[in-house]
């Protein structure tokens, strides 16, 4: 039985969040060929400073190079496939692989090999590193592992402005990253980020805290945002009270306009991005397996926060470590829910809308999302080619 459409759209069926080849092709459509958040320009500031991240099973690092250019490389030497680089930090003058000591210069090319008699016909040439897509947007750096398609910039269209209010590009990494593996589906995870129709049940601490305003909107590429506004009522919490009472220490960072406010952005999909008067944070998606998900998060700051500021910060945090603990067990609820027997998904609400669209996208990109049931086993690539090809 196909899901019923409403006006908000139609729901994808249950087994598009349990099954290993959809999310095979998700992995390279919705991870690979979309931009990936991996750090901020200011962890780069010197000559051979890198950063690595993981999207999924590859990695990538960004380096600077001596002509104080950035690049992006998948991190994988071009001999056996070693990983290169381990965390942050500087290479020397060249990038060394430690397995066999393939050894790079910054710009990626392939500058010596050890014992290169044994390669008699080796063309260097041939075997630079992998470069990939880079994009600096306001200091943020996003990669895109393959495929081309919109800049970041393009895709934030004008909402860009509020990375220039909140001055991002002179923001510096606060705190060490988070990360949790939920046993989830990423859609599962990414479906509860589009909507804030639970909160009110789901998050009792947050509804507390904040109010909906009507300010939100959702662009064509699919990137949204939405604004929060602190209740004037004090909560009966100590942690909130004591953020509403504390939030007036940060309005000189931000315009009139946004004091006082949370903006959310939803970007990808798979980022969520979170701009607080005295901080930020960007949430990430990192799919393991189809029931298996890294929820990665980067917190970042001015880095001259004052000691109020630094309070501040130290209470919304605790405010969203209790959002995500609830968001977690909401998440793990819904994915086992999905294996019931005869589940069928019920209407999207009108605070849901999101949710709809993000669906559409899928189906779109991967037309097999489509279907009310799964292929038979071993054949989801082959029925997604053939609905793929025009009729």
């Amino acid at each position: 039985m196909q899901p019923q459409k409403h006006e908000v759209g139609i729901p994808l069926a249950p087994w598009t969040y349990l099954n290993a080849e959809l999310f095979e092709l998700e992995y390279e459509s919705f991870f690979l060929s979309r931009w990936q958040f991996v750090g901020h320009i200011n962890e780069l500031a010197d000559e051979g400073s890198f950063i690595t991240a993981n999207v999924g099973r590859t990695g990538v690092f960004v380096l600077r190079g001596k002509d104080k250019k950035l690049r992006a490389f998948l991190n994988v030497c071009r001999h056996r496939a070693s990983r290169i680089l381990q965390g942050s930090g500087e290479c020397r003058g060249v990038v060394r692989c430690p397995y066999h000591g393939w050894t790079y210069r910054l710009d990626g090319t392939l500058m010596a090999v050890p014992q290169d008699e044994n390669f008699p016909n080796l063309d260097r040439d041939e075997f630079g590193l992998f470069e990939i897509t880079l994009e600096n947007f306001h200091g943020l750096l996003f990669v895109r592992v393959k495929g081309d398609g919109p800049s970041v910039a393009e895709d934030f269209a004008h909402t860009g402005s509020f990375f220039e209010a909140y001055g991002i590009h002179d923001y510096v990494q606060i705190m060490e990253q988070s990360e949790q593996v939920w046993d989830v589906n990423w859609k599962v995870a990414w479906d509860n980020y589009l909507e804030n129709y639970h909160i009110p049940i789901g998050h009792p601490g947050l509804h507390r805290l904040l109010r909906e305003n009507d300010e939100w909107e959702e662009l064509p590429s699919g990137t949204t945002y939405g604004t929060f506004e602190l209740r004037e009522k004090p909560s009966n919490n100590e942690v909130e009270r004591q953020y509403q009472e504390c939030a007036h220490h940060s309005n000189h960072r931000v315009p009139e306009n946004l004091r006082g406010k949370w903006v959310q952005f939803s970007f990808g999909p798979g980022h969520g991005i979170d701009l607080y008067p005295e901080m930020m944070d960007v949430f990430q998606l990192v799919p393991l397996a189809q029931e298996k998900t890294l929820l990665r998060t980067t917190f970042l700051g001015h880095r001259d926060a004052s000691p109020e500021e630094l309070e501040l910060r130290r209470l919304n945090l605790a405010i969203n470590d209790s959002v995500n603990a609830e968001d977690e067990l909401l998440c793990a609820r819904v994915q086992q829910g999905l294996k019931t027997y005869a589940y069928q998904p019920g209407p999207l609400s009108n605070q849901e809308t999101f949710i709809g669209s993000f669906h559409e996208i899928v189906r779109n990109r991967l037309p097999v999302a489509g279907l009310a049931s799964a292929p038979t086993l071993g054949s989801v690539a082959s029925e997604n080619n053939r609905l793929t090809q025009p009729s």
